[in-house]
């Protein structure tokens, strides 16, 4: 049996909501750097080849380090 009382459980819930709203919203902002709509988009071949540089530069650096 539960020591929590129902409106501990409702709050608990709420913030649980509240989260997973956040969390929505910080992938709907990510997602519109890329978005077909957005007139600022960042272009995803460009930034992905960055990335794809950025990897080889770190897998280089420890293959360097010899251990």
């Amino acid at each position: 049996m539960s020591d929590k009382t129902e409106l501990e459980i409702l709050e608990e819930k709420k913030v649980e909501l509240i989260n997973d709203l956040a969390a929505t919203v910080t992938v709907m902002e990510e997602m519109w750097r890329y978005h077909p709509n957005n007139p600022k988009k960042v272009d995803i071949v460009k930034e992905y080849n960055v990335l794809l540089q950025i990897q080889k530069d770190i897998e280089k650096e420890i293959q360097d380090l010899g251990i």
